[in-house]
């Protein structure tokens, strides 16, 4: 059971992390009545909370008893893409002179969680994982504006990652966040920065490749992404890097 106090501000943050870390997709339904009934409460808090969520544009009123998750366009996708390559490719330059050997094992730990829940193919858990270093890294720049765009932008593209579960990404040998890990050991800001884009520039290229031309990309995919974009770009207009991360079947 929740506590009363602020319950609405904690379902409101707890649906949040359930968003970035990938447990709802685009366009599923989200009924109060199930919300509360999961999260021993009484309707009127989930309400207040997916109201928020709603003001945040992160779901979609259908009507007074549900919401649906909103459906990102190919040109929101590119968007989010680029913040976070600049956004959390600041936190890891930062992270790299901040960051103690505390923070540098935690995220050792992280990624250890990652590579378990792989190897066990529990794809929901290796997403949880992925998100959680992500944001672990920029809490690492001790830069908590930063963190919060961060955390936002996380809340736009976590249910896209959903898609992973059901078509997971190639990861190269060995994995960028062990490029990053090494890089605020040693404390190279540029390393650490390159590494952690590698990681999301192949990621999300991969992903939208999924989502725009695979034979068993979900149903909201086909009606909101062109199928025949072209590959992410970088600002300069220059195909990004690691675009030749590939998907293959879990």
């Amino acid at each position: 059971m929740l506590v009363k106090e602020g319950l609405a501000a904690q379902i409101y943050q707890d649906l949040r992390k359930d968003l970035m870390g990938g447990r709802y997709e685009p366009g599923q339904k989200l009924k109060l009545r199930n919300l509360a009934d999961e999260l021993g409460t009484s309707v009127t808090p989930v309400r207040e909370a997916l109201a928020r969520l709603a003001s945040d544009q992160v779901v979609v009123q259908v009507d007074h008893r549900s919401v649906c998750v909103a459906v990102m366009d190919h040109a929101q996708f590119v968007e989010v893409r680029e913040l976070r390559l600049d956004l959390e490719g600041k936190g890891a330059e930062h992270a790299a002179s901040r960051a103690t050997t505390a923070d540098v094992a935690g995220l050792r730990r992280i990624h250890a969680r990652l590579l378990d829940a792989r190897v066990r193919g529990s794809y929901r858990e290796i997403l949880l994982a992925n998100q959680q270093f992500h944001l672990e890294l920029c809490r690492c720049a001790r830069m908590p504006i930063l963190l919060r765009l961060v955390e936002t932008l996380w809340v736009q593209c976590g249910p896209l990652m959903h898609g992973m579960t059901r078509w997971p990404v190639a990861r190269p040998k060995p994995h960028p966040h062990l490029a990053v890990i090494e890089a605020l050991r040693t404390r190279n800001a540029e390393r650490a920065r390159i590494a952690i884009r590698q990681d999301i520039m192949m990621s999300t290229e991969a992903l939208r490749r999924y989502l725009t031309s695979h034979v068993e990309r979900p149903e909201w995919a086909k009606r909101s992404l062109c199928e025949n974009s072209a590959p992410l770009q970088t600002q300069r207009g220059q195909p990004i890097a690691g675009a030749s991360a590939e998907v293959r079947p879990p």
